[in-house]
């Protein structure tokens, strides 16, 4: 799991490289406030190290506008931008993206031809066709849309079935973070709502120590349509409940 570091202290002191995903942390879909972003660029400068910026899901924001990107701000060159298409188009094309110094770049791409063969030509050039004439923004708001409507019908699920479960407040992205009781065991639940045709992801394998995560859950809805999602979370709540009668029972 991630862990919070104090950007004015030491925290980040002795770092090369720091990751982060400041549009929503994965997997509790935390958003990076403008403050703490700034925060980190300070840091970056005074410890002298380098920011990779995977600007993860920054077209789920459903609660105002997108905050701007670290490489917005970055002045001295320390950030290095990356994104992916395999999300908002398909995995199949093998194509992302970089924003970072020049001389960085010509470094990267003569590191690439020495670790594999690049996309075939043909498909980098459809997908840059496609950007240019403006169908991507087309394809990202549509699916920001599609997303949001699915966010919604996620949290009045949970409000109904699973109330005070959920993390909040939430900015978006395409999962739900969720907090069971004290004692609740994530991996049961897992095969008890396998058994009613629902899978969820326990919060044990975001965790160095699995037994931090033992109550976490991530419940994704990025593929399920909207009016799934209530039938959905319905039979997760049977299931918790069933495992709280076996319980009992012992």
């Amino acid at each position: 799991m991630a862990v919070d570091v104090d950007l004015k202290g030491a925290g980040l002191a002795g770092a090369d490289l720091v990751f982060c995903t400041p549009s929503h942390q994965y997997p509790t879909t935390v958003t990076m406030p403008l403050a703490r972003r700034k925060a980190l660029l300070a840091a970056a400068g005074l410890h002298d190290f380098v920011v990779v910026e995977d600007d993860y899901e920054f077209e789920t924001n459903y609660m105002g506008t997108p905050l701007p990107a670290l490489k917005s701000f970055d002045e001295g060159g320390r950030v290095i931008h990356v994104g992916s298409l395999s999300k908002s188009l398909m995995p199949g094309l093998r194509l992302g993206f970089l924003v970072a110094d020049q001389r960085l770049i010509a470094e990267l791409r003569a590191l690439r031809r020495l670790m594999l063969r690049h996309p075939p030509g043909n498909n980098q050039r459809a997908a840059a066709l496609f950007m240019a004439n403006g169908h991507y923004d087309v394809l990202v708001r549509r699916i920001h849309r599609v997303y949001r409507d699915r966010w919604q019908a996620m949290a009045a699920a949970l409000e109904a079935h699973l109330p005070g479960w959920a993390s909040a407040p939430g900015f978006g992205g395409s999962s739900y973070w969720l907090t069971g009781p004290e004692g609740f065991d994530s991996e049961r639940l897992m095969a008890r709502a396998l058994d009613e045709g629902v899978l969820i992801e326990p919060g044990t394998p975001f965790y160095i120590d699995p037994e931090e995560g033992r109550r976490r859950l991530r419940l994704g809805f990025s593929s399920i349509p909207a009016e799934r999602i209530g039938e959905g979370v319905r039979r997760i709540r049977r299931a918790i409940d069933g495992m709280g009668r076996e319980k009992r029972a012992t």
